[in-house]
């Protein structure tokens, strides 16, 4: 999903080309995706400790401290005419301090500016800012401290009320072997009484292989899962434009102007794997070359006439709408689901070997709108992380994109046991 000033958004922002094609002006397509593929992927969990006054109804801000636990998801071979992955929640890895506050829907949020109080209403789907959110990993010597603004999603789990969130979040400062990189992530999870529960979906630039590692990583260590009525679904979106119809193209008003993009990407498995015993070490993601799905999305700015740059200071704010249909090796729709991506923040970045290549990150959530197939009245939340060089059509676009689908399932229905039959 990309806006209509030339920049990149989600649901569908995505190429994977084929050899010897260009992607625009400058080094050929396959380069510019290795250069963007020079990425740290990550994913964490969160579990609250301690909070300072109770995240309810009326509160206007909170203080938490939550543990950072290692996260791995992966989902399984389709099949089986199934679409189900395994979810391990693992050992503690750092700890998490969040500083939050709720924020009025008109509130420009920044790190220089105190928001007016503002009290929590769980009836209400509401905006807040992460002040602060402090990362540290192992001895506490790597990590990172952040900014970001998210939204507030009342819904029902089971017979459960649910205050669900999705939150976007931008590096601001590197710490240890962090130090001097650019990355975001995207969190969702449950505001609970006690302080945020929930999945953080990180991304950082690595270009000069500082965070990742070749050595052989510690393996998860499998403790009980803190919500067992929720499952989530991770893959990768990419561009093939080897294959017709792939192609990016602008999406026209009836007044003949330019409103979005319309974009179409390959849905791929994707693999991650980190650990910190003392300090933070990551592999590199992995993307299966099989092609488990097709995207189908729109995606526009979300500000008329708004600045096409996106800085750590002032994003550019994205919104869409997408479709994921996931197939099995026969090429048959088990399930598809729509999505509505409310909110997309985009940050312009430089890639080393491409300078003059217009390279961005960005991170977006939004609500599942419905389901067909295996996904037949399904509900819960869509939201990712990426990396891209988007050049408007004709040209081309290189991305890929981490997508998860967090579904709410308090029969298990999507959740697999055991890993078996993986497409790695």
């Amino acid at each position: 999903m990309a806006s209509s000033s030339a920049s990149t958004g989600p649901p569908g922002a995505a190429p994977g080309v084929p050899a010897g094609t260009s992607a625009g002006p400058g080094l050929p397509a396959q380069v510019l995706q290795q250069l963007v593929d020079q990425a740290a992927g990550f994913n964490l969990f969160a579990v609250p400790e301690q909070t300072a006054g109770e995240c309810s109804d009326g509160a206007t801000g909170f203080v938490v401290t939550a543990r950072l636990h290692r996260f791995d998801v992966l989902l399984q071979s389709p099949d089986t005419g199934k679409v189900q992955a395994t979810n391990v929640f693992g050992e503690a890895v750092g700890q998490l301090n969040m500083r939050w506050s709720m924020i009025p829907d008109d509130f420009l949020a920044r790190p220089d500016r105190q928001p007016p109080p503002t009290k929590l209403n769980p009836a209400l789907s509401q905006r807040f800012v992460m002040q602060e959110m402090t990362f540290l990993f192992g001895n506490g010597e790597d990590g990172f401290r952040s900014f970001g603004t998210g939204r507030t999603f009342p819904m029902m789990v089971g017979k459960q009320s649910r205050i669900v969130i999705g939150a976007i979040g931008n590096v601001t400062e590197g710490l240890g072997k962090f130090r001097g990189h650019v990355g975001n992530f995207t969190l969702c999870g449950d505001l609970a009484p006690n302080g945020f529960q929930g999945n953080v979906l990180v991304r950082f630039q690595d270009s000069q292989c500082d965070l990742r590692t070749q050595a052989a990583l510690p393996p998860i260590q499998s403790q009980p899962a803190p919500d067992p009525e929720t499952t989530y679904l991770l893959w990768a979106a990419q561009k093939g434009l080897e294959q017709p119809g792939l192609q990016n193209h602008f999406s026209f008003g009836p007044d003949g102007q330019v409103r979005g993009v319309d974009i179409t990407t390959q849905l791929r498995l994707l693999q991650f794997d980190f650990a910190a015993p003392r300090n933070f070490e990551v592999k590199n993601f992995t993307v299966s070359q099989e092609i488990m799905g097709l995207e189908i999305g729109f995606g526009r700015g979300s500000v008329p006439n708004a600045p096409p740059a996106g800085t750590p200071l002032s994003p550019f704010l994205f919104e869409g709408v997408a479709q994921y249909s996931l197939l099995d090796r026969n090429g048959k729709t088990l399930g598809a689901l729509l999505t509505n991506v409310v909110e997309g923040r985009r940050f312009d970045m430089t890639l080393p070997g491409a300078p003059g290549a217009p390279a961005t990150r960005f991170g977006f959530f939004g609500p599942i709108v419905y389901g067909t197939g295996c996904f037949a009245g399904v509900e819960g939340m869509f939201y990712g992380s990426s990396g891209s060089v988007f050049y408007p059509p004709p040209g081309d676009q290189i991305v890929t994109h981490f997508y998860m689908a967090r579904l709410n399932d308090p029969n298990g229905k999507f959740r697999s046991a055991a890993r078996t039959g993986g497409w790695f």
